[in-house]
């Protein structure tokens, strides 16, 4: 993903990033905890108002831009459980440590990510004002606020230039699902949206099915390394020519009995045989 990942430079700049990365986290933290407390201190409900619309304002958005579901390819009651704990919880982190990975079109996104960060700053304000605070809490807030805005604008002075749109992005995870398989020419690239939760690219079904059908042949005769069973077991059926159907079936049944997420490795240790689990996704 080399438009997501890479914006740290190299030389004395790559110190200064890091730097401003860790305030930026530092900071943020200490202030939202510093408004929990206020809000706290004046009325416990209204920490769990505030807590609640924040989560609220931002599923509403999610569902608004048909991106609620998660990547996980998980379907049916369960996939809508995994979406909404996976939001929460990435939603709860990024609001305490400003977890910059989550700014990925698949989580928060670059624009919502930016301006979350920038709201809880301002709310910081006003939860000192409910909590009625003292010329020190004033002090103390604004302090940490126009230190984190200081500290995030030199990160994003530092960085590579190239970078920064990924900050203020509206793509949603949708259509960078969808990307994966549309801007891409290599069948190798194409081929990591099966692995994708369907309702992010069901608009498009039609095209992959046309991808594969027309390409399963051409793929087993140049015997692709990419077309891994593991692979083949995240075809859906349809997807399949006719004659390669059974064989396809066989290979799905047996990544069903075996495990997909654990993998055992004997090692020696001190003359003797012993087990270690690895969690390995598939």
């Amino acid at each position: 993903m080399p438009s997501f990942y890479g914006y740290i430079p190299n030389g004395g700049s790559r110190t200064v990033i890091f730097g401003c990365m860790m305030l930026n986290s530092a900071l943020l933290l200490l202030f939202r905890s510093f408004s929990a407390v206020m809000l706290m201190l004046a009325n416990k409900r209204y920490f769990v108002a505030y807590l609640a619309g924040d989560m609220a304002l931002y599923m509403l958005q999610k569902v608004a831009r048909g991106d609620f579901y998660y990547w996980v390819p998980i379907d049916g009651a369960l996939g809508l459980f995994m979406s909404l704990m996976m939001r929460v919880i990435v939603k709860t982190i990024t609001d305490f440590t400003g977890f910059i990975q989550s700014r990925h079109p698949g989580e928060m996104g670059g624009l919502y990510w930016t301006a979350n960060m920038f709201l809880a700053v301002a709310a910081s304000f006003v939860c000192v004002w409910i909590g009625d605070g003292g010329r020190g809490e004033w002090a103390l807030v604004g302090a940490m606020g126009g230190a984190w805005v200081l500290t995030f604008g030199l990160f994003l002075l530092v960085m590579k230039k190239e970078y920064r749109r990924a900050f203020f992005t509206t793509l949603t995870g949708k259509e960078f699902i969808m990307n994966i398989f549309l801007k891409n020419k290599d069948d190798k690239a194409k081929g990591v949206i099966l692995g994708k939760n369907k309702r992010l690219w069901k608009s498009i079904r039609g095209e992959v099915k046309e991808w594969v059908f027309g390409n399963w042949w051409r793929w087993e005769e140049e015997k692709s390394e990419w077309m891994t069973e593991s692979w083949i077991a995240k075809v859906p059926d349809d997807f399949i020519p006719k004659e390669a159907k059974a064989r396809a079936k066989s290979i799905r049944a047996s990544a069903r009995r075996s495990s997909s997420f654990t993998m055992i490795a004997k090692e020696e240790d001190e003359g003797k045989d012993s087990a270690r689990v690895y969690l390995v996704p598939d």
